[in-house]
């Protein structure tokens, strides 16, 4: 009788434990997408506003921007960068910890054009695919 029991508590805790398990991927897949989004609106909000400063300066002649109203933005689990050539640009997100804090890499550029892949952690390019803002409940 006691072993009976003993076989059912660690079944039982067995799938408490599956269930809890279950229930970390769900939140962490979750929590990933919402940072996907918000990592998507910030660089397509930073893009703008990078395009709208290189077009004033070269509307006034000046040719040389106010990096003191384009500094980097900051998203959460993602590091954003800004590569400037010129007039062009480029903006990109590349999750901190890939698998952990977001799956997809982001780049944006003069278009205004969020494109965004799975790139195990690298930079994402032009070519990719544009972000669709799909989001987990």
């Amino acid at each position: 009788m006691v072993i009976i029991l003993i076989i059912l508590a660690a079944v039982f805790a067995g799938a408490l434990g599956l269930h809890a398990y279950k229930q970390l991927q769900i939140r962490r897949r979750q929590r990933m997408s919402k940072n996907e989004y918000n990592t998507a609106v910030i660089l397509w909000e930073y893009a703008r506003l990078v395009r709208d400063q290189i077009d004033d300066a070269t509307r006034q002649g000046k040719g040389v921007l106010d990096f003191t109203r384009i500094a980097v933005p900051h998203s959460k689990g993602y590091r954003v960068s800004l590569e400037l050539i010129g007039t062009y640009f480029r903006v990109y997100a590349v999750p901190n910890k890939y698998n952990r804090t977001g799956r997809l890499s982001f780049v944006t550029d003069s278009t205004l054009s969020v494109r965004a892949a799975d790139r195990t952690g690298h930079s994402a390019s032009a070519d990719d695919d544009e972000y669709q803002g799909d989001t987990i409940g």
